[in-house]
């Protein structure tokens, strides 16, 4: 007799939550400072703009506008977004610009389009882990590539596609997360190169990219490409959720014409089209001229809480933590001291709720979840003070750690 089978595909009844999600429930307990959780400050996004450009929307509605839209976005944010990617460098027309909701969906959606159960997808020792979760659900198998402090090792690229022939390499170039590492530019041609000669698709992931502190990043991936005329095949994504707002859950996807095609589709059985109220308004933001003097504020807010958490943590942990100052995005990559034990993602929990400060571990960022030498440290959410204060907290929890180990 067949033995009875559960509801869920093994790929989902099997899968763990993300341990940030997770850590997202304990943030709002009194007392608590997290620096886990990756999410821009509340004073620093642009509530009055968006409440004028909402007004805006609203006094235009009509029954027209209320209709299901098409499935690669509003045309004038579309218009809007394509005119922002030119102004960084990017030849984008309208018709090549795909709005959806959120980076994460095209994330999703490139992993559906993309993979085959089985097929290899290329990513960094340390990822996003909701990217992951995508392509394993997708029934990816993931490879690594070594990561280091200026992002992936493209030097160990080579021969990892010669043994592994993955078809998909995922990375973030910009201000990475978590490890907040930038790809200098002569990787960044060599990535191209490899991706040319052995055929793999680039998804290039950039919510970061326009949070620098210094100095501008140098040029994505896929501007890289257009600019050599390169046969190599680079799908670009932007969010809106770090440099407007996380709750309009937009994103933009420039891809070849072919692979734009299939998230086309595959969006459609997704949800059809991502929210046109939220479209028309970010549409009128932007068409608005103000998110270049909006990012002009951003910039330096963001650098000077970085600051902040990096002297916090020098003055307050500086025998058992090493890092580097952050040059731009939301955290801070660090080491944890040999004199420190390796934890387990739900010791590192409990730490959080014995010392009311909460971090992610390096496990969380991991290909297999073990236990790693590194904290992320989010220094986005908090205000100056919290951060002083979970520096502080930080520094206790882990001399109290040290003396036990």
């Amino acid at each position: 007799m067949t033995p009875a089978r559960g509801p869920l595909r093994p790929l989902y009844a099997q899968a763990s939550g993300s341990p940030i999600r997770a850590m997202l429930a304990l943030a709002g307990r009194e007392g608590m400072v997290s620096l886990a959780g990756g999410h821009p400050d509340p004073a620093l996004l642009p509530a009055e703009w968006l409440r004028e450009s909402l007004l805006e929307v609203a006094g235009q509605l009509q029954g027209r506008s209320l209709q299901y839209g098409a499935t690669e976005g509003l045309p004038a944010l579309r218009e809007a977004s394509a005119a922002l990617l030119h102004q960084r460098g990017l030849a984008a027309q309208a018709e090549d610009v795909l709005i959806t909701t959120g980076s994460q969906q095209a994330i999703d959606l490139l992993a559906r389009v993309l993979v085959e159960p089985g097929e290899g997808v290329a990513v960094e020792s340390f990822n996003y882990p909701a990217a992951l979760q995508a392509f394993r659900f997708a029934g990816a198998r993931l490879v690594e590539v070594p990561t280091e402090a200026q992002g992936m090792d493209v030097e160990k690229l080579e021969p990892i596609l010669q043994a592994e022939g993955p078809r998909v390499l995922y990375v973030v170039p910009n201000f990475a997360n978590p490890t907040g590492a930038v790809m200098p530019l002569a990787r960044r041609l060599r990535l191209l190169e490899l991706a040319a000669h052995y055929g793999v698709t680039l998804i290039e992931d950039d919510p970061y990219g326009e949070l620098w502190f210094g100095e501008a990043p140098p040029p994505p991936l896929a501007q890289l490409n257009q600019q050599a005329g390169s046969p190599a095949q680079v799908a670009y994504m932007i969010s809106y959720s770090k440099v407007v707002a996380p709750a309009l859950r937009l994103g933009v996807l420039l891809a070849p014409a072919g692979i734009a095609r299939g998230v086309v589709l595959a969006k459609q059985a997704a949800d059809v089209h991502s929210g046109s109220l939220e479209q028309l308004t970010l549409a009128a933001m932007l068409t608005s001229g103000r998110l270049h003097s909006h990012l002009d504020s951003l910039r330096p807010a963001y650098a000077a809480k970085g600051a902040v958490l990096a002297e916090a943590l020098r003055m307050h942990c500086g025998d058992l933590l090493e890092f580097d100052e952050p040059l731009g995005g939301m955290f801070i990559w660090a080491k944890l001291s040999n004199a420190l034990p390796l934890l387990p993602t739900q010791a590192w929990v409990d730490f959080g709720l014995e010392h009311q400060v909460l971090v992610v571990p390096g496990a969380a960022f991991s290909i297999s979840g073990a236990a790693q030498p590194w904290l992320r440290l989010s220094f986005a959410n908090p205000a100056a003070e919290a951060l002083r204060q979970g520096a502080e907290r930080l520094g206790r929890g882990l001399r109290k750690l040290a003396t036990t180990a």
